[in-house]
């Protein structure tokens, strides 16, 4: 009975890890099962079993569900251990590294050994650090530290001019970004439905109409990422400053005009990042 109950207690572990991980990245309560259909190609009552903990989940699936999701792998498989693992980040390098750790006993001042655990009691989140660095405040011992490379962060880039969209995208990739082109907002809005975007690129005239609502479509979903505004017609009159300045404004985006060197591209989607990652 004892093992029974082991097992239920990491489906349970791994059912709330998926959930938070749904939570992240946008994705509304009543739409999960659905998200996970797509991602695994199972039917509605497959899913619905594993997340109720009445069929196991395989290595394979959690591979998939990964790789569908772009997140790492060991955090998820760690729900799986007998004492799930915890998120935390190790400073390397002027970085922030995410890592899942397993602190053991209790906080103790002047630990010995080479890397320690410590806890904010404000935030409750974990760093890992040298344990001569933390030598005055109470640190965790770690039995167990797992990290990997964080997985690309993506980024949708829409311009009806598929060439134009194409040379962004090809750079962005080129600088370690996962990025995805499209020539509409009708696609990106249906590739949405099944994938995250982690920030996006946005040309404000597409065909005969403006970006506006589509903006405001990605801001629901979407309510913190980088936002780029892409234009070429302000001196054409097509476009208006001052409307261009009030919708940057009301969804938190930054406006560019064509042409645009992609390098500033890059640049105002890492500052995004950093300050989505600050504000979560």
């Amino acid at each position: 009975m004892a093992a029974e109950r082991s097992d239920e207690d990491r489906h349970r572990a791994l059912a709330a890890f998926i959930e938070s991980m749904l939570d992240r990245h946008g994705v509304a309560e009543r739409q999960r099962i659905r998200a996970l259909e797509g991602a695994l190609g199972m039917s509605y009552t497959q899913v619905r079993r594993r997340m109720l903990g009445d069929a196991p989940w395989t290595i394979d699936e959690i591979k998939q569900l990964a790789n569908h999701f772009h997140e790492p792998l060991i955090p998820i498989l760690a729900a799986l251990a007998d004492e799930p693992g915890v998120p935390a980040t190790l400073p390397f390098g002027g970085a922030a590294i995410p890592c899942t750790i397993w602190p053991v006993g209790e906080p103790l001042t002047g630990r010995i050994g080479p890397m320690v655990a410590v806890r904010d009691d404000t935030t409750g989140q974990w760093t890992v650090a040298p344990a001569s660095e933390v030598a005055d405040s109470p640190s965790y011992e770690l039995a167990r530290l797992l990290f990997e490379r964080a997985p690309p962060k993506r980024v949708a880039v829409l311009d009806d001019d598929s060439d134009s969209a194409q040379s962004i995208v090809d750079f962005l990739s080129a600088k370690g970004l996962d990025a995805k082109p499209f020539d509409c907002a009708t696609n990106l809005l249906a590739a949405m439905e099944d994938e995250h975007f982690d920030g996006f690129v946005v040309d404000w005239l597409l065909g005969e109409n403006t970006a506006k609502d589509l903006l405001s479509k990605i801001r629901v979903r979407v309510p913190s990422g980088p936002l780029v505004i892409l234009t070429g017609q302000i001196a054409t009159g097509l476009a208006t400053e001052e409307e261009l300045v009030m919708v940057g404004a009301s969804y938190r985006a930054l406006l560019f005009e064509k042409p645009t060197r992609p390098l500033s591209i890059f640049n105002a989607l890492q500052v995004g990042f950093a300050g989505s990652a600050t504000a979560a």
